[in-house]
C-alpha cells in the first residue's frame, strides 16, 4: 500500500487525485490518496461572477474549453457532455490600419495553407503580397528546437509578413499574453516536434485534410453550464474510497525522513511515499528554505498580467454581423485593446436574453501595466474609446473590468531552460515529490490537465 499526499485543491490537485485513482483502479494498484485543501472546500471558483437584471454571468477568465483538448475528453468520460453548450459557428476577423479584413480559413495553428486566401485577404499591401508569393514557406532545418522562440520559429519557415500580420495577433489573442519572446517548445508542443522546415507544409497540410483539429483556429468551442467549483465538484463525486479529503488542513512544514516524506499539519507528523504540490510557489517554498536553488529558480520568473473589460450593451446600439465571434488587434494598430469577442453572438443562451455582451481582452504586457495603474473607470473609459473606432453610437448599460495580476508564468526561452534543469533536480533531489499546475508551467486549463495525467502516469508506472 502506497501513501500519497496531494497538497492543494484546486483543478490541478483534484485532476491528479481523479487519474491516480482511475490508473490505480485500471492497473491493480493499491494506494491511499490524502488531497490536503487549506480552505473549507474545493478551490475558490476561478470563474468571476457577475449579477445583471437577476441574471448571474461569468466574467470570462477560463469560460470555455474546445474539443480538442484533454478537458473536453474527461467531461465526456464523467458524462457530463449535458452540461456542456456548443457555440454557434463564428468567425475570427482581424483589425488594421486599413480597417477589419478577414482571416485565411486554410490554416492549422495559425500556420496557413493556402497562398490564394493570402492574397484575398486584404491584410497586405502590393508589396508584401509580391513577398509572399515569391517566398511564402521556407525549407530550413530547425535545429536546438529548445533555443527557438514562437517568433524564430516561424520566421524560419515562414515569410516574415505572414508571421506579423497574422500568426503573431492571433496567437497572441489566443494565449493573453505577447507570444513572440516565448517558448515554442512550451506553448505550441504540437508544431514543436516537427523539426525539420522542410516537412512542416506538407505535415501541416496532412494534418488539415485529415480533419485535425487544434484549438486555436479549428475546433468547436463548448461553455460549462456550470461553474468551475462545479467541476471539481464532479470530479470528486467519481473518486473511488482510495480518496480523502481532508479540509481545513494547512501544511505547516514538509521534510523527508529515511525513505518517507513528512507532512506536519497542526504540530501532527503524516508520513507518505508520494507527494504531489499543486499550490503556488509562495506556498512552498517555505517548506524548502534551505534550498537555495529553488529559491533562486523562482525568484527569477517572468509573470503574465491580463486584464477584460466586460461590456452590456442596448440590444439596439450595437450594429455587427452575427457572424462576428472576434476582432482581432494587429499589433501595429497600437490600441490597448488584444482582442474583442462578441459573446451574444457565439452563444445562444446570451443572446436570448435580449442583450449584447462585448468583451474587450487586453494582453499585451506593456499595455496591462499601464492599465493596471489605473481605475477601474478610466480602464473603461480607455477601451470604450477605442471601440468606436469600429462601432458608434454604444448605449452601455453596463461595464465590468476584471484584473487577472500574475495570471501564470511568462514561458519564455529563460523559463524553458529553467524547467528542464528544475525537473533534473527535482527528480534526482526529491525523488517522490512532483511539482504541478502553479508551481510549474500551468499555460491555461489544458496544459493543466495534461500535467496532472502525465505525472499520474509516472507515479503508477514506478509502482
Amino acid at each position: 500500500m502506497k501513501n500519497i499526499a496531494v497538497i492543494g485543491g484546486g483543478i490541478s490537485g483534484v485532476s491528479i487525485a481523479y487519474f491516480l485513482d482511475r490508473l490505480a483502479s485500471a492497473k491493480s494498484k493499491k494506494m491511499s490518496i490524502d488531497i490536503i485543501e487549506k480552505q473549507s472546500e474545493f478551490a475558490r471558483d476561478k470563474i468571476g461572477k457577475f449579477e445583471y437584471k437577476q441574471e448571474i454571468y461569468d466574467s470570462g477568465w477560463h469560460n470555455s474549453i474546445t474539443d480538442a483538448g484533454i478537458l473536453y475528453q474527461v467531461m465526456i468520460e464523467l458524462g457530463l457532455y449535458r452540461y456542456l453548450i456548443k457555440s454557434k459557428k463564428v468567425y475570427k476577423l482581424i483589425y488594421t490600419k486599413d480597417g477589419i479584413k478577414s482571416l485565411p480559413e486554410r490554416m492549422l495553428y495559425t500556420y496557413p495553407l493556402d497562398k490564394f486566401e493570402l492574397m484575398q485577404s486584404g491584410i497586405f499591401s502590393v508589396k508584401e503580397k509580391l513577398s509572399i508569393f515569391l517566398k511564402l514557406h521556407k525549407n530550413k532545418n530547425l535545429k536546438y528546437i529548445n533555443r527557438l522562440t514562437v517568433e524564430d520559429y516561424f520566421k524560419s519557415t515562414l515569410n516574415s509578413n505572414v508571421y506579423k500580420k497574422i500568426v503573431e495577433p492571433v496567437l497572441t489573442s489566443h494565449y493573453g499574453s505577447d507570444v513572440s519572446k516565448q517558448s515554442i517548445k512550451l506553448l505550441m508542443p504540437e508544431l514543436a516536434e516537427i523539426q525539420n522546415g522542410s516537412d512542416l507544409e506538407n505535415k501541416i497540410r496532412k494534418l488539415y485534410d485529415d480533419d485535425l483539429k487544434d484549438n486555436i483556429v479549428r475546433s468547436n468551442e463548448y461553455k460549462l453550464r456550470f461553474t468551475l467549483r462545479s467541476f471539481l465538484e464532479n470530479l470528486e463525486s467519481y473518486f473511488s474510497n482510495r480518496v480523502f479529503i481532508r479540509f481545513d488542513n494547512k501544511v505547516e512544514k514538509l521534510e523527508r525522513r529515511e525513505d518517507k516524506y513528512v507532512i506536519t499539519i497542526d504540530g501532527r507528523d503524516y508520513f507518505y511515499d508520494y507527494i504531489i504540490v499543486s499550490v503556488k510557489h509562495r506556498e512552498f517554498l517555505p517548506w524548502f528554505q534551505d534550498d537555495i536553488r529553488l529559491q533562486r529558480y523562482y525568484k527569477g520568473l517572468k509573470y503574465v498580467d491580463n486584464l477584460v473589460v466586460i461590456f452590456i450593451l442596448n440590444k439596439n446600439s450595437l450594429q455587427v454581423n452575427p457572424e462576428i465571434g472576434e476582432i482581432i488587434f494587429d499589433k501595429e494598430v497600437d490600441t490597448y485593446t488584444t482582442k474583442l469577442e462578441y459573446v451574444s453572438n457565439k452563444w445562444i443562451d446570451i443572446k436570448s436574453r435580449n442583450i449584447h455582451m462585448l468583451r474587450a481582452y487586453v494582453n499585451r504586457q506593456d499595455k496591462v501595466r499601464d492599465l493596471l495603474k489605473k481605475t477601474d473607470e478610466e480602464i473603461i473609459n480607455i477601451i470604450h474609446s477605442e471601440l468606436f473606432t469600429i462601432h458608434e453610437n454604444l448605449e452601455i448599460e453596463k461595464a465590468l473590468v476584471t484584473r487577472a495580476e500574475r495570471n501564470y508564468i511568462y514561458a519564455d526561452i529563460k523559463y524553458s531552460r529553467y524547467m528542464r534543469e528544475l525537473d533534473r533536480y527535482f527528480k534526482k533531489k526529491y525523488g517522490n515529490i512532483y511539482f504541478i499546475g502553479h508551481s510549474k508551467k500551468a499555460i491555461n486549463l489544458e496544459e493543466t490537465i495534461i500535467e496532472a495525467r502525465e505525472a499520474a502516469k509516472e507515479i503508477i508506472e514506478q509502482m
